[in-house]
């Protein structure tokens, strides 16, 4: 099998490469990458020992995109995964990165017959009806209130994939529904198979999170820096939450949409950690403290941003029910392999 890995030097696609390469040994690895990611340049010499063939460059750009060689399936991880893009004068470059960059893939895809994972994300779903969701808290973190009537799309175990799409759903997430879309489009037009994986927050060993973009490991990192964080919205009180999912999970939901593909099943569903791997930011912070700093002050905010959302959790009721899929990492050992990972490459984290 031959595979392409877009944004194999970012943390998700060299999962997906280390995966791929322990499942297939004798698979060839192409990966793709503009290493624009501070730090994504040191999973290089991972790449190489993994054996895969690496290529430095842009997926938006149509020359190089064309020159790659041909392959079996696209595994797309190269996205600005930041709600917060383009609201500035980078709108264009985010356009470019997460749409321009799926055409080429998709046109590569129709030219090799080769199928793609598009590893998509949660913030497809509109912020006001994410927004509408009834919650109430335990003194840590927001909940669903199931006692209440529940929003279309969403269920007690959380948002599914009826949930509404309408903007505003920031222009990230604009970039990815739109991705999904053309993606469904040659789909049906041109026959070649194409998975949509809507992601929870992705975490683990090795990702270099920043305010926007993988807060768990974020936070801890910043703990271990000594640097100062705060609690921003929802009067400060760090009850926001979101569900985790480690990317091996996602990696074994991906091996059973390639190898073991179902007739008529959905191209779309949610994957994500669920009710029970949910952590609120207070709640990531009593782990912190707990295990590195217990008298940290954390400052709080209490204005609400654009685009904030007190709380997301995955139903992967669909996932379960056609793959018969479901996450194997839970809270804690996610956190305590992020937290033994910093506290090992702490001088590498210090650069980035």
């Amino acid at each position: 099998m031959r595979i392409l890995i877009t944004g194999i030097a970012g943390f998700v696609g060299s999962k997906m490469a280390t995966y791929f390469r322990q499942a297939l040994p004798n698979a060839t690895i192409v990966g793709i990458d503009n290493l624009s990611r501070k730090g994504s340049a040191a999973n290089l010499p991972l790449l190489q020992q993994l054996d895969c063939t690496f290529i430095q460059g842009d997926i938006s750009d149509r020359n190089r995109m064309e020159s790659l060689p041909v392959v079996d399936w696209v595994i797309d991880c190269a996205a600005n995964p930041s709600v917060l893009a383009g609201r500035g004068n980078d709108s264009l470059p985010l356009i470019q990165d997460n749409l321009i960059g799926t055409i080429y893939l998709l046109e590569k895809c129709k030219q090799d017959n080769a199928g793609l994972v598009l590893i998509s994300t949660s913030r497809v779903y509109s912020i006001q009806a994410l927004n509408s969701i009834p919650l109430n808290s335990n003194g840590k973190a927001f909940a669903i209130d199931a006692t209440r009537p529940l929003p279309m799309g969403v269920s007690p175990k959380g948002v599914t994939e009826s949930c509404p799409v309408m903007a505003p759903i920031s222009l990230y997430g604009a970039t990815k529904l739109a991705s999904e879309i053309l993606a469904l489009e040659y789909h049906h037009g041109f026959g070649f198979p194409v998975w949509i994986n809507r992601c929870g927050v992705i975490a683990g060993a090795g990702q270099l999170g920043k305010i926007d973009q993988g807060i768990f490991s974020y936070w801890i990192y910043q703990y271990l820096l000594q640097k100062p964080l705060k609690f921003i919205g929802y009067n400060g009180t760090g009850w926001q939450a979101r569900d985790m999912l480690h990317p091996e999970d996602l990696f074994k939901l991906i091996w059973q949409q390639i190898m073991h593909p179902i007739d008529n099943a959905p191209n779309i569903v949610n994957v994500g950690g669920g009710i029970a791997n949910t952590l609120s930011l207070a709640e990531l912070d009593s782990f912190c403290k707990q295990h590195i700093d217990a008298d940290k002050v954390i400052e709080a905010i209490g204005e609400n941003r654009a685009y904030d959302i007190p709380y997301y959790s995955t139903d992967y009721s669909l996932a379960k029910q056609v793959w018969n899929w479901e996450p194997k990492w839970n809270i804690d050992t996610v956190l305590e392999e992020i937290l033994i990972f910093g506290q090992n490459n702490l001088e590498f984290i210090k650069t980035i």
